[in-house]
């Protein structure tokens, strides 16, 4: 969540109050500007969160792996569940946007 203006203080217990309230949670999968490994952690780490929540994987042209092991596993989670939106360009990405609940 680097990417918040500022950098939260107490940034997971933030991301879980909010997280506790709200009916959808979805996730912006980038290699840049921050990544998304804490937070997909936390998408997966309850039943709760995760029965709630939709991820936006961008895809690269040039890596068929850009993103680590651990996060392939995670989006294979999503995925197997028809959570997981792939997108490449912006324009794909308001158009998989569209597509949520």
């Amino acid at each position: 969540m680097v990417d918040i203006r500022g950098e939260w203080d107490n940034s997971i217990q933030k991301f879980c109050l909010i997280a506790d309230i709200v009916t959808h949670l979805v996730g912006v999968a980038e290699k840049e500007p921050s990544d998304f490994l804490v937070e997909q952690g936390l998408l997966v780490g309850t039943t709760e969160y995760f029965s709630k929540s939709h991820v936006l994987k961008r895809t690269y042209e040039d890596e068929e792996h850009p993103f680590g092991w651990m996060q392939d596993g995670v989006f294979e989670l999503f995925d197997q569940e028809e959570r997981l939106y792939c997108w490449r360009t912006e324009e794909d990405l308001v158009e998989v946007a569209s597509k949520l609940p």
